[in-house]
């Protein structure tokens, strides 16, 4: 029989191992984030991280069989402006992150047209540490 419940933290064990099967199986290295505070010193410890607000395990026969995690993120929009401004504002990205990193965010998603992704632009975003995650949506992802 499967049930679906509140994930707890004795289920991140095996959370991890079906994750990394099933990056094997289909190529991707997607990570498990952050679900719950690790820290034992911390008054939070074993609740939720704060940009998870719902985690859910499924179970058949009571056995875990698979996760979901529901995050709060940051998606990124750039408007405007020639290759000037834009080499301009990509400087300006490590800044971004850190300051998102401090206001407790874990992960940015960017999506990049492809028409608009060339190689030098490819590359600038990946010495940021992004990685590209689908080649049809050019979807960027950087946990932070």
């Amino acid at each position: 029989m499967r049930t679906v419940r509140n994930m707890e933290p004795r289920d991140l064990m095996t959370l991890m191992r079906i994750a990394a099967a099933q990056n094997r199986r289909d190529g991707t290295s997607y990570p498990l984030p952050p679900v719950f505070e690790l820290d034992e010193s911390s008054p939070r410890f074993g609740q939720l991280v704060q940009n998870v607000p719902l985690a859910l395990t499924t179970e058949r026969d009571g056995r875990v069989r698979s996760g979901t995690v529901f995050l709060r993120t940051i998606e990124a929009m750039h408007f405007g402006g020639g290759r000037e401004d834009m080499e301009f504002d990509a400087g300006h990205i490590p800044l971004a992150f850190d300051m998102l990193r401090r206001m407790g965010y874990d992960d940015v998603h960017l999506f990049v047209p492809p028409l608009r992704v060339s190689p030098e632009h490819r590359q600038r975003l990946e010495a940021f540490g992004l990685t590209r995650l689908d080649e049809r949506l050019a979807h960027f992802f950087k946990m932070l």
